[in-house]
């Protein structure tokens, strides 16, 4: 428990800093944050090597993404980090499963990943190439996760999914709040859905 209370703390600095114009404490408490999972994750995982080689991979990724988006610099490259990291998730979730599909799964998560897309348009005007971009590795995600928790039907698979859908949420917060209109305490809610959904990731893994 206390490492769990580590991590939240570690994370609440690490925005907290990043608020108030402090970078390299930020990136100092964030990566701080993310290596607790990943020490969590090595210690706690009973999952086979494989897949937590690809978490921690994506955790690594993920850490360099950070880093680069705190100091506001080369945001294509932030950007492509961001995606393969959650390539690297994806391929822990995807190893998993085995047998055959559930089709309904993704078929509601792209009906609703399109609703929320026509819905957010006005507000990505700029940046719609992008956004596209990470909602289809984001779905890919999303139904990874969703067929492992329909194949295990485990708190902890649940967990899991719910983790990728709140990753999803923080990332989409983001395009809003950087692109078109930042709203009250933003950044707040978007690192703290952040942290969450690395949280619930992990947890899914041990």
């Amino acid at each position: 428990m206390w490492s769990w209370l580590s991590v939240a703390l570690s994370g609440f600095i690490g925005i907290s800093a990043n608020e108030g114009g402090q970078y390299r404490l930020a990136a100092v408490f964030k990566t701080l944050a993310l290596l607790m999972l990943v020490l969590i994750l090595w210690t706690q995982s009973s999952m086979d090597n494989v897949s937590v080689w690809w978490v921690t991979l994506g955790i690594g990724v993920s850490i360099f993404a950070d880093v680069l988006y705190i100091y506001k610099q080369k945001k294509e490259l932030c950007f492509s980090a961001f995606i393969l990291a959650q390539l690297c998730y994806s391929a822990a979730y995807w190893m998993m499963l085995s047998g055959g599909m559930v089709w309904w799964l993704p078929a509601m998560l792209l009906a609703f990943g399109i609703v929320v897309f026509f819905l957010m348009l006005p507000k990505i005007d700029r940046v719609i190439f992008p956004v596209v971009i990470m909602g289809m590795v984001l779905f890919q995600f999303n139904w990874a996760a969703g067929e492992a928790w329909l194949m295990a039907g485990t708190i902890a698979s649940i967990m899991g999914f719910i983790g990728t859908l709140t990753l999803t949420f923080s990332a989409a917060l983001l395009v809003i709040h950087d692109y078109k209109h930042s709203f009250l305490y933003g950044r707040y809610l978007i690192s703290g859905s952040y942290f969450l959904a690395h949280s619930l990731i992990i947890a899914s893994f041990i």
